[in-house]
């Protein structure tokens, strides 16, 4: 239902683009394009962009009758998929200046991924979103796409982070209230969010930090902290990072890759390690249904979806995203965005408004990062040459990320997580807070986000821990953007 509604939205982009009115600028920098004119059937417009730095007049092409040449130039944030010229000369199937060809093998990436991802041990393995961008490698890689990334690619890859963002955070709720519905369990993301950040502090300063500039320049400490951000939020604060920080898109394809690799390795050891025990409410004496506390819980369902609040959640993201666009510049549109999004999901006056959005904005903003991570894969073997020169520094961060944060979570289990017999009135909030069950649905919220850690509770049968998973996750979303720009300012300095 959600890539129905997708598309429908895209759908009115064409006859905006034939009036010759309509600018696709939700990037933190348009670009500007010349190309040869192949087949004039529309005139090109003339226009100056409210996006663009220096407020200058643009020539934006029309997609349908322009197709890119070597002399490509751009001005665009260096976050946004770029053709080269040789990617742009080399026949493929679908040509680079089609953009609702690559529209349509990108975003059908993103709807088979959830089939392949459900139904094939691969799939399952990879995730759906993994899945979607390992396709769409392969299809770059294959010529069935051009490789080196195209304009269709990088003006949908631009939309949908961007919308992505405050779609998501709409049920980043903040409020005392939503806190104490996440019981126990909040105090393990704590623990599982100071974990990796204290291996993102320690791999920086003592591990790989200069191996990691020697590899990837300036942009190896942008890595560094869009990976600490993501595996605290998600891949939303990973892009929300390269995005204000301004890193090269082989880069971004690069640490995206390596870290998917570690993933392989870390969701299957989450579920080995979760197989077989009982809920931990249940094992403390308690109701099986919700944790502690947990009383209240007004979960979005997608049955309350409806015309008008899709409507309204599309206004309300675009009326965001204009905000964070004119309170912070072309680098601080995303950061002052998610801030702005989380007071709002957070103010009790304007709940009336939001809480009916909530289901509509999820469904959006979750197919929003499926397409994301399938215009990600777009650069094909672009990325091979920075893949292979930052391998070995990016591993060696990663192995030291994966590795603290899952001893620090070990450490605090054996030594404070004791006296798990007791009944519930006699253990202390901490060590309720250290159950196994508990840690695993926060390392999971924490490395891969809100959606794998309800489904590892799901997975394992923990009842009392699917609700709290989601808040504890979107309580991460909110929050690692800034952590990461924080990471960053730290070192840089």
């Amino acid at each position: 239902r959600g890539g129905v509604i997708f598309a429908a939205c895209f759908s009115l982009l064409p006859s905006s683009w034939s009036t010759g009115s309509f600018v696709l600028g939700f990037s933190s920098s348009p670009a500007e394009f010349t190309g040869s004119r192949r087949d004039i059937r529309r005139p090109s417009t003339t226009c100056r962009s409210p996006y663009h730095h220096d407020h200058t007049a643009a020539i934006v092409p029309n997609p349908w009758i322009w197709e890119m040449s070597s002399t490509t130039t751009t001005t665009a944030s260096t976050t946004r998929l770029e053709a080269s010229p040789s990617s742009l000369s080399a026949p493929s199937l679908i040509a680079s200046g089609d953009s609702w060809g690559n529209w349509m093998v990108l975003l059908g990436n993103a709807a088979l991924a959830q089939v392949l991802g459900k139904t094939t041990a691969v799939g399952r393995l990879l995730g759906p979103p993994v899945t979607a961008m390992a396709m769409t490698f392969a299809m770059a890689t294959c010529r069935i796409l051009p490789s080196g990334g195209t304009p269709g690619a990088s003006q949908l890859q631009s939309l949908t982070l961007n919308l992505a963002t405050p779609l998501v955070l709409l049920g980043a709720d903040l409020r005392m209230k939503a806190i104490r519905q996440c019981g126990p369990l909040l105090l393990s993301f704590l623990y599982a969010s100071m974990a990796t950040l204290t291996a993102c502090l320690l791999g920086w300063k003592y591990v790989c930090g200069s191996h990691l500039t020697a590899a990837l320049g300036k942009d190896g400490l942008i890595i560094a902290a869009a990976l600490m951000a993501k595996n605290i939020g998600g891949g939303l604060n990973y892009m929300a990072v390269c995005s204000s920080l301004q890193a090269s898109p082989t880069a971004i394809a690069a640490g995206l890759c390596v870290d998917n690799i570690f993933a392989l390795v870390y969701f299957p050891a989450c579920s080995f390690l979760a197989s077989g025990r009982v809920d931990p409410v249940s094992h403390e004496g308690g109701t099986t249904t919700k944790e502690a506390g947990d009383t209240t819980i007004d979960q979005p369902t997608t049955s309350r979806i409806s015309v008008d609040q899709v409507t309204n959640a599309l206004f309300v993201s675009a009326a965001l995203l204009w905000s964070g666009q004119k309170l912070g510049g072309r680098t601080g549109a995303l950061p002052v965005c998610t801030l702005l999004t989380v007071l709002l999901a957070s103010n009790k006056f304007a709940q009336r408004f939001v809480t009916p959005l909530q289901a509509s904005a999820q469904v959006l903003g979750t197919v929003a990062l499926y397409v994301f991570f399938s215009t990600a894969g777009a650069p094909g073997l672009a990325v091979a040459d920075s893949v292979r020169a930052s391998v070995v520094p990016l591993s060696l961060f990663l192995t030291t990320l994966y590795g603290i944060h899952g001893l620090v979570l070990w450490i605090l289990h054996t030594v404070l997580g004791g006296a798990q017999g007791k009944s519930q009135k006699d253990q202390s909030k901490l060590r309720q807070s250290l159950a196994v069950p508990r840690l695993l649905c926060a390392s999971s919220a924490a490395i891969g986000g809100p959606a794998t850690a309800v489904a590892l509770a799901q997975a394992a049968e923990w009842e009392s821990l699917k609700v709290p998973s989601l808040l504890v996750g979107n309580l991460g979303y909110a929050l690692a953007t800034f952590l990461g720009l924080g990471y960053h300012a730290l070192f840089s300095s």
